[in-house]
């Protein structure tokens, strides 16, 4: 059960905002124009997941210190909810949950442009479990390159990573020194990660934890490379087909771009980009874009 650090016990009302991908929800508490706490919990695409599977999975992962009473306004930015279907999945399950609250439901790319850029134009990026971007006015998205999923696209994402160097390890493309490490580090065998990919529920997800594994070994220009190129590939695929691109800001939310952050201003600058910034997660973003 997660723990909501400094929840203050004599508020009126509160704003409860939540930035959820495919792998946790990060959570936040405004409180007076201050934010009086955050937790995390796990996330939930409504791709898939339903409804009544996403209010079980908050009614066992909400702390038991929320007052759910007091809270009466939600603003809820997640993975899926691009479209109405989507959104109204998610709707209907905090409607359920938190009974007082007016519930506003957002695509999780306008958290990143909230976050990045508050209420300034620039084009907002996600790179983390997954990729996404948009061309965001200072008010709205007026124009967004489409994101596939791990199927069909995520260039630049984790899971991106982690299947190029799935199929480096499985084809021997990739150094030996790489492929003893890789050997010792996971305990699978092709039968294996191939159930895993196609049996499983979110192969995605696990397709996206071998990134760690490069990032432990980045000192291997093996692993820079892998790198760079699936950033030229979101550089190429995403970043070129804005018009703006040349001429505003760049900016990054999520572990990827966060974690292997000096490759990716590389690879910008290589393209003749400008660097914005980069932030771990929106939630920081989103705590300024709300209390200022």
């Amino acid at each position: 059960m997660p723990v909501f650090y400094t929840l203050a016990v004599n508020v009126l009302s509160m704003i409860l905002i939540a930035d959820s991908g495919s792998t946790k929800t990060e959570w936040m508490v405004i409180d007076n124009n201050l934010c009086s706490g955050t937790f995390i919990t796990s996330g939930f695409n409504p791709y898939y997941f339903k409804s009544n599977e996403i209010e079980l999975l908050l009614a066992n992962e909400l702390p038991m210190n929320l007052n759910i009473n007091k809270i009466d306004t939600v603003i809820y930015y997640g993975s899926g909810c691009s479209t109405e279907h989507n959104c109204s999945i998610v709707r209907s399950a905090f409607a359920r949950l938190f009974f007082n609250a007016t519930i506003t439901i957002y695509h999780d790319m306008l958290a990143a442009a909230h976050a990045l850029f508050s209420r300034s134009a620039g084009i907002a990026c996600i790179l983390g479990t997954g990729s996404n971007s948009c061309f965001y006015d200072g008010e709205n998205i007026v124009h967004q390159v489409p994101s596939l999923g791990y199927l069909l696209g995520d260039e630049g994402s984790a899971t991106a990573i982690g299947k190029k160097l799935i199929t480096s390890i499985v084809y021997k493309e990739a150094p030996k020194v790489i492929i003893e490490a890789f050997e010792n580090t996971f305990d699978y065998t092709l039968g294996q990660i191939l159930d895993l990919l196609y049996r499983k529920e979110k192969p995605g997800v696990f397709l996206s934890g071998f990134s760690k594994f490069v990032g432990d070994h980045i000192s291997n220009p093996f692993c820079q490379d892998l790198v760079s190129g699936v950033f030229d590939d979101f550089i190429r695929v995403h970043l070129l087909k804005y018009d703006a691109c040349y001429e505003i800001p760049v900016s990054f939310t999520g572990s990827v771009a966060f974690h292997f952050n000096g490759i990716l201003k590389e690879r910008l600058s290589k393209s003749g980009i400008q660097f914005g910034k980069t932030l771990a997660s929106p939630a920081e973003g989103l705590i300024a874009y709300y209390t200022s």
